[in-house]
């Protein structure tokens, strides 16, 4: 009887995926490199509408994102079609498109470079808005790889000298460099650092460091000295370059 006048029981919340297939926080330059995968700006509406869940978009619900009615959605409904798109533009494109919902600060994916997602409760509309949403920060995405690829090129290769001051002098320009161009690019928001270590790593990489080495080298000159929704003053971004070149010239050696 006392059953009886419980209200129903709230639907679970839909758990975003970790799957990393759809998850760009394990992508390694191999999976990102746009010399190794072609994208056409130009026909990235068509292939994002031409998708399966483009069929299926959900419309999201009036109100404001923090609306509490507007949030269960975006939990229970707006997210489980965020993986599904997400499954279908890594399929379509391959693994670097996984990035195209990792939203600065505190996003569904947080702690990225991209500005034109959040999460399904603030970016999701109309079906036609909402893919429109999902092809601008897949392009957004896009552009910010191959800037990169543009800001490793200024540094490599890297000058190779038989001093010491000049190997080391060169290395610490390109780290305190990436450093602030992805302060700037996530603003120090929420999650920002981890991306930062993927960047020096995928800079490693292009450097010729072996991939074992990446993660050691890594943490010896971040670990413990930046943190998210705090800005790394200049004498930090230093201090953090100047110790990351002293490791890799360490090892050089």
């Amino acid at each position: 009887m006392g059953d009886a006048s419980l209200p129903d029981a709230a639907p679970e919340p839909y758990l975003r995926s970790t799957d990393p297939e759809i998850m760009p926080w394990w992508l390694t330059w191999p999976e990102v490199d746009p010399a190794r995968h072609p994208f056409d700006r130009a026909s990235a509406p068509d292939v994002v509408r031409s998708l399966a869940p483009a069929a299926s978009v959900p419309t999201r619900p009036p109100g404001r994102s923090g609306q509490d009615d507007v949030y269960q959605w975006g939990q229970r409904v707006g997210t489980r079609w965020a993986d599904e798109m997400s499954v279908a533009l890594v399929r379509h494109y391959g693994r670097w498109a996984s990035g195209w919902r990792w939203g600065v600060g505190e996003a569904d994916v947080g702690g990225g470079p991209v500005h034109a997602w959040c999460c399904p409760a603030d970016s999701m509309g109309s079906p036609e808005q909402t893919l429109a949403v999902v092809t601008e920060a897949l392009v957004e995405w896009r552009g910010w790889l191959e800037e990169l690829v543009e800001r490793f090129d200024r540094f490599l290769p890297l000058v190779t000298d038989d001093r010491a001051d000049v190997a080391l002098d060169a290395w610490e320009r390109a780290v305190a460099h990436l450093v602030t161009v992805v302060v700037d690019r996530t603003c120090a928001d929420g999650g920002w650092e981890h991306h930062c270590r993927q960047v020096l790593g995928w800079f490693l990489t292009l450097a010729g460091v072996p991939a074992e080495r990446h993660a050691s080298l890594v943490e010896h000159a971040i670990g413990g000295r930046f943190h998210s929704f705090m800005p790394p003053p200049d004498r930090l971004i230093r201090e953090v370059a100047e110790r990351f070149a002293a490791e890799v010239d360490r090892h050089a050696r």
